[in-house]
């Protein structure tokens, strides 16, 4: 595994004088369009016939623009939604933007100008709308090159005569030490087509349909990006993916670029050609702009399908793509404090536990053959008989055998402390296996240790991405390890049957495994739950309520359960970092401000378990709130 590597961007040529319609180029380079929007909702086109002066002009203006006062910029201002000013939002510090109606015609520039500039600024007037015209020509080559691939040419004349073009100028400013790298949100775009271009700073992150993450690299002068919007999703029927994508600053360096989106001032609507028995019909007609302003509802926000039908509300016909975990690479060979390679995945790691509190971890430095071997040692454990079983005991709770409970009968697990040290783990051997079991205790030992190692670098790039490096040396040694075993039993059923409650964890950080039996569910923010089906190659990395707790609350700590259908037994092996007895969860004075008021008082945790056991604390919404919360 340790040559696995995510695919990258398909990169395509526009710069060919013989790209014209009708030759070998034009038809070879519109398959290729359809192929990339289709697996990948985007692509980097090449365009070398932008002049080098014109892009050096723009981003020049650029930081004029920007410079400009906060009060002057908030006078950009549109009827229409997501087209005016957005900057000064707390969980977005570092994104500023603003956006120019009609940008590909002079009058539109113009208007924008003299809002910034009652003065007059000529220059940006013309660099800007000459840029727009540049990329909305592009434009009409891509979304020709798609309309002929479907074989529905006919509609695109139609199409480009109905169609505005919105013009967003966009600056991400470089993070400070102490703020976290996330330039802009995961989200997907609502146009139809959109066109990016950029300076030489990288930050530009898309999701892939397996929930991978790539990094877009289109620093080069005559690089741009094309990026499929919902509305051309739903206009070929699902064919096309709409990909969530995201910005994650990185170096001290700020990033200026300039997005160029189509809107159809009309009604959109699957082609009678794209729709067929293998392409049953998922979208009905919808006004693009009332999308838009659905968008910026409560109830927009939430949804995760944004389409509109004949009675207003934006829906997506047919079953729904299911939403997936982040999966992040910590198999790259480079990955070290202070490289770049750090720096990209540490951000990475910072977005994904702000918006779900867990990911999966690609990580290959515990060989196949170990986890294969686990899972071996696993159902060898859980064959043991019963009263051999519950010698596992503990006076912490939660640390020895559980099961038999009527509650979850599927689920039973045990509990081993320190499990990365050999010692412990042969001293519980022996209560199992009184004649001893080497195998068993070298592979339960070796699993935990290089797992360890993936705990400690995650738990790294979370102080270091809050500014908390200080507290490194405290915060790792304030902490043990828990390996907890589990099985459950197939439910032998095509129903769904509980595995194991909606819980938090109580933790710092969990790192799980599990054999190809999936059931652990994830629930959002939101409350929808998330089906998480790893690889054989993957952990999941979950945060628990001790670290939300240190950072007050600025890290998602999620519910999630375990719900089983099928024979077959699901067993799994989570690595729990645990504070020590004794240890006050105490949040640094770096992570309370005005913003973000404390809202925990110093706790102990093992204290905390036992009051999490006890009726109380089982009936507490929050038992943690319950316990020590202001």
């Amino acid at each position: 595994m340790g040559s696995e590597s995510f695919p990258n961007i398909p990169i395509l040529n526009f710069s060919d004088p013989e790209l014209k319609p009708g030759t070998d180029s034009w038809s070879e380079t519109c398959k290729k369009v359809t192929r990339a929007l289709e697996e990948y909702g985007c692509f980097v086109m090449e365009y070398d016939k932008f002049p080098l002066q014109l892009h050096n002009q723009v981003f020049s203006l650029l930081e004029q623009l920007f410079d400009l006062p906060t009060e002057t910029k908030m006078k950009n201002r549109y009827e229409k939604p997501l087209n005016g000013y957005v900057g000064q939002i707390p969980k977005l510090p570092l994104h500023e933007s603003l956006g120019i109606d009609n940008a590909t015609s002079l009058e539109g520039t113009q208007f924008f100008t003299k809002l910034m500039w009652p003065q007059g600024n000529d220059r940006f007037c013309e660099y800007i709308c000459e840029y727009a015209k540049v990329a909305a020509e592009l434009d009409h080559v891509v979304t020709r090159m798609i309309f002929e691939s479907y074989g529905v040419e006919k509609y695109h004349d139609c199409y480009i005569d109905t169609t505005s073009y919105l013009l967003r100028l966009l600056k991400n400013r470089a993070p400070r030490q102490d703020e976290p790298s996330l330039g802009f949100i995961t989200h997907t775009d609502k146009s139809f087509t959109t066109i990016l271009h950029q300076n030489q700073v990288n930050a530009l992150e898309v999701e892939t349909r397996d929930g991978s993450r790539i990094n877009v690299d289109f620093s080069s002068p005559s690089s741009f990006v094309v990026i499929a919007g919902d509305a051309l999703m739903a206009w070929s029927n699902d064919r096309v993916l709409s990909p969530r994508h995201q910005v994650v600053m990185n170096g001290n360096i700020d990033r200026y670029s300039l997005g160029l989106f189509a809107f159809n001032n009309g009604t959109v609507q699957v082609p009678e050609e794209l729709v067929d028995d293998q392409h049953p019909l998922k979208y009905k007609a919808f006004d693009h702009l009332g999308l838009l302003r659905f968008y910026r509802t409560d109830k927009g926000y939430t949804s995760k399908w944004k389409i509109i039908d004949q009675t207003s509300y934006f829906i997506k016909m047919g079953s729904q793509t299911p939403l997936k975990l982040p999966v992040i690479d910590f198999s790259k060979p480079d990955l070290e404090p202070g490289t770049n390679e750090w720096e990209l995945v540490k951000g990475q790691v910072h977005v994904a536990l702000e918006d779900y509190g867990c990911f999966e971890a690609t990580f290959d430095k515990i060989p196949l053959d170990l986890r294969e071997a686990m899972f071996g040692s696993l159902e060898e454990l859980f064959d043991l008989p019963l009263p051999t079983k519950l010698r596992n005991v503990s006076k912490k709770p939660y640390h020895g055998y559980v099961g038999q409970y009527p509650q979850v009968p599927l689920y039973e697990s045990m509990g081993i402390d320190d499990a990365n040290i050999i010692e412990n783990v042969e001293a519980l051997t022996a209560t199992f296996w009184p004649q001893g079991n080497s195998s068993f205790s070298k592979v339960i030992q070796t699993f935990s240790e290089q797992l360890s190692e993936l705990d400690q670098t995650i738990r790294r790039m979370v102080l270091e991405s809050f500014g908390l490096e200080k507290y490194m040396d405290e915060h790792m040694d304030s902490t043990n390890y828990l390996l907890r075993v589990m099985k459950y039993k197939g439910p032998e059923t095509t129903e769904t049957k509980l595995g194991l409650n909606s819980h938090t964890d109580k933790n710092i950080v969990t790192i799980l495994y599990q054999n190809e039996v999936d059931g652990l569910e994830v629930q959002t923010k939101e409350g929808d739950w998330i089906n998480v089906n790893p690889s054989k190659h993957s952990f999941v990395v979950m945060i628990g309520e001790s670290l939300h707790a240190w950072l007050n609350g600025r890290l998602h700590a999620p519910y999630h359960r375990v719900m089983m259908t099928g024979d077959k037994a699901r067993y799994s092996a989570g690595l729990f970092s645990i504070p020590k007895a004794g240890y006050m969860i105490k949040a640094p004075d770096e992570m309370v401000d005005e913003a973000h008021p404390l809202l925990f008082k110093p706790y102990d945790h093992v204290e905390f378990l036992g009051f999490y056991y006890t009726e109380a604390g089982q009936k507490a919404e929050s038992a943690l709130k319950a316990f020590c919360g202001l």
